[in-house]
Formats: structure tokens, sequence, C-alpha cells
């Protein structure tokens, strides 16, 4: 699906000069709960932030199971453990920590 879209994007960008945050963030944006969380947990510092995040997130896609998992793509995560790495870099906050270890162990389940 984000395929799809990435796709066209790119047509669109090519036949449009310009394009607005709008129907970039649809194109480019999350598809499901746990790819929200990843694409806004990392860095979070406090408590109050995480649960910005969560909340976000919940909102934007209320059903946590509608998920397919995720493809490695060229600067995505290949499996469980780079999810991880990738991710948790800069996140100090423990729920932040816990919810994007979740995310990775839904869009990337070990082996």
């Amino acid at each position: 699906m984000k395929f799809t879209r990435t796709l066209l994007f790119l047509a669109l960008a090519l036949g449009v000069s310009t394009t607005h945050a709008g129907p970039l963030s649809w194109l480019l944006g999350p598809d499901n709960y746990w790819e929200c969380i990843l694409e806004t947990m990392p860095g979070t510092l406090t408590y109050g932030g995480s649960m910005e995040v969560i909340a976000k997130c919940s909102q934007q896609f209320p059903d946590k199971t509608k998920y397919e998992l995720a493809r490695p793509w060229l600067f995505k995560p290949k499996n469980h453990q780079d999810c991880l790495n990738t991710y948790m870099q800069g996140t100090n906050d423990p729920l932040a920590k816990q919810t994007i270890h979740q995310a990775c162990y839904y869009l990337y389940p070990p082996p």
C-alpha cells in the first residue's frame, strides 16, 4: 500500500511543480498505529511526551490490530533487532522504550 502511494506521489511530483504538506503526509505517512509509533516516538525524553505520542497515534489509528508485517526497504530496519537499534536511539523515557519495543515486535517479529 505504501509502495503504491509512493509511486503515485512520484508521478504527481513529476507532473505538478508544487506539492503541499497535506498530500505528502498522506502519501508517505504511517499506515497503522505501530508505524505511527515508530515514526513519532523516537527521541522522546519524558513521560508526558510519550503519552502525547500514544494519544496522537491512538486518535489517528484507533484499531491497533489492523497492521501488516513491515517489509524491509532500503532505509528501513531488516529485522526485530535492527528495528530496536534504529528507533531506540536517543529515547530516554521507559514508556517510550516499551512502546517502541512493542511496535518493533508487531511489525518485525523476532524469529
